[in-house]
């Protein structure tokens, strides 16, 4: 009995050496359902940049662009959520976030109006990383991927598929005894709950299948306002959890991301910080575990 106690205690030094540890740690501030974390743009420090998974780039704000006299190198097409405009963009800047260094970054440069934050930090700069996003402690810790050995047995696994550099997941609405099955994007940018796409929506008839509790009014990156119908869904099954009496809106838009005919739809983080996450960019998972935040108000 002594040997096995003595090898016991020589094993648990080992069991948490195995815990890696990360590259940096970021603390953040959760306001209305964003993730904002604060970085280093080439000179100017303490901006507020929005951690935004349904952003396949990065972006800088007009006003701060002016404020720190960022030069424009360009301009490029920004398709926002109900339309697309034609922005300016920054080319050769260096980014710091936490004890990270991104060279010669590509900012695009959007006239953002009514958005507390200063720039968007987007999928190009989380790639190449395995990411936990803990609500817990208010931490985004990035690790490099090939020496990533955490213990995710308490997480609920699932396959992430790029759609247009969106990461997805399959997800179904239940209604009336009929599912609708499609693959959803996961946008940790959005506020909102859930968002279904107008092509998918019009597809099976949900606005005349799911009743109508409000309106939302929205803005999307492209500056254009709009309203959409507030419906609720009596299930909804994500991953391996369902989920009743969700709310989701449903735009009727004709151009934009909320037109999208390859995807079903958006979460958003009012749904998704219900978890903490990590984000295996590198192998395409995502592991969720229900966190404080799992029974707050829908």
């Amino acid at each position: 009995m002594k040997t096995l106690i003595f090898c016991i205690m020589l094993i648990w030094p080992l069991m948490l050496a195995a815990q890696t540890k990360p590259i940096a740690t970021i603390p953040f501030v959760l306001e209305n359902n964003g993730i904002y974390i604060y970085c280093q743009v080439n000179a100017a420090d303490s901006l507020k940049f929005l951690f935004d998974t349904g952003a396949n780039g990065s972006v800088l704000s007009e006003a701060a662009a002016t404020r720190i006299k960022l030069p424009r190198t360009g301009t490029t097409r920004n398709v926002g959520s109900n339309g697309t405009n034609t922005v300016g963009q920054s080319a050769g800047n260096v980014v710091r976030f936490g004890s990270l260094t991104k060279s010669d970054v590509l900012l695009a440069v959007i006239p953002y109006k009514g958005f507390n934050f200063d720039g968007v930090f987007g999928t190009d700069f989380m790639k190449g990383y395995v990411i936990e996003v803990d609500y817990h402690k208010k931490e985004l810790r990035f690790y490099e991927p090939a020496g990533y050995h955490n213990d995710l047995s308490a997480y609920a696994r699932c396959k992430l598929r790029f759609v247009d550099d969106y990461p997805t997941i399959t997800s179904t609405i239940v209604a009336n005894g009929r599912r609708y099955t499609g693959r959803f994007g996961l946008d940790t940018g959005a506020d909102d709950v859930l968002t279904v796409a107008a092509p998918f929506g019009r597809k099976h008839g949900l606005p005349g299948r799911l009743p109508r509790i409000g309106t939302a009014t929205s803005q999307g990156s492209d500056g254009s306002t709009y309203e959409s119908a507030v419906v609720l869904a009596p299930e909804i099954r994500f991953g391996q959890k369902c989920f009743y009496r969700v709310p989701a809106t449903l735009p009727q838009s004709t151009s934009g991301v909320n037109a999208t005919e390859d995807k079903a739809g958006f979460w958003g983080n009012g749904f998704l910080k219900r978890f903490n996450a990590v984000w295996d960019f590198d192998r395409n998972y995502l592991y969720l575990k229900p966190n404080k935040n799992l029974y707050t108000e829908l």
